[in-house]
């Protein structure tokens, strides 16, 4: 059995530690009873500390350890502790996807427009995982438990009437889907300088709201304006939106970095 107090190492926010005791007792739970036992959805944060803890130890009776977010460069996801030799197949991570819809026109909802209206359920963060928006509905996977009482009372997104079904999951938006396509030139690609040519703000402003921890890189948070920001790189700007580094196009004639964007607001 993995040592507690080494587990919780490393957890510096109360809401990381809480959820990495919750997680602990979901593996002492698995590793008792000899069967597959699943978290709620868990952050990026979270996910980084389990794996370290996993690569760190020399427990060889450990169960395995499998994170499903349900698309390809998952933000939240839940993770599944199975019994050595116990089977994915048979014991799949138990998250649906639900597509919400708009009833009457096609409505253009911004990611707290969505997230508001199913905190407003009176469901915590933890108990559904990435939420998109599509060209014609937007996207949530939940926990099966509760998928229907999300299909059932989900009424609203905004001020627009909505139904809710279950789809496959193939039919989550790729990150690049829709977006704002831009094209902007930097001095280098310091990540406050992306972030001020992207939401056409001042250098100082966005070194103001990376120093706030308001910034997320590729979903991990992000507290250095130095950063250099990697190609293909997702930022998350709390209050402002995500932008995708669709594309590093070389230096201009003027030696700036020539890029290509795609702002989510």
């Amino acid at each position: 059995m993995m040592d507690r107090v080494k587990w919780l190492e490393g957890a510096r926010e109360d809401t990381t530690r809480a959820q990495m005791a919750k997680v602990y007792d979901q593996l002492s739970q698995c590793q008792r009873q000899n069967r597959p036992v699943f978290t709620d959805f868990v952050n990026p944060v979270v996910q980084d500390l389990c794996r370290s803890h996993f690569a760190a130890t020399k427990d060889k009776d450990l169960p395995e350890m499998r994170f499903e977010g349900g698309h390809p460069g998952f933000e939240s996801c839940v993770i599944g502790f199975y019994p050595q030799g116990d089977s994915f197949e048979l014991h799949p991570v138990p998250m649906v996807l639900l597509e919400i819809s708009a009833l009457e026109v096609t409505a253009a909802w911004s990611h707290r427009d969505l997230l508001g209206s199913l905190l407003g359920l009176g469901l915590a963060r933890e108990k559904f995982g990435d939420l998109r928006n599509g060209e014609k509905a937007a996207f949530v996977f939940v926990l099966e438990k509760l998928a229907p009482f999300v299909i059932n009372t989900l009424a609203r997104v905004s001020r627009d009437p909505v139904s809710v079904r279950e789809v496959p999951w193939t039919e989550f938006p790729s990150e690049d889907a829709g977006g704002e396509l831009l094209f902007r030139t930097v001095k280098s690609t310091r990540l406050d300088a992306v972030i001020a040519a992207g939401f056409d703000l001042s250098r100082s402003q966005a070194q103001k709201l990376v120093e706030a921890e308001r910034v997320k890189v590729n979903h991990r948070p992000e507290n250095r304006p130095d950063k250099s920001v990697p190609d293909d790189a997702v930022i998350s700007v709390r209050g402002y939106g995500r932008l995708v580094l669709a594309a590093n196009l070389g230096s201009s004639k003027k030696d700036r970095t020539k890029m290509q964007l795609k702002r989510f607001c």
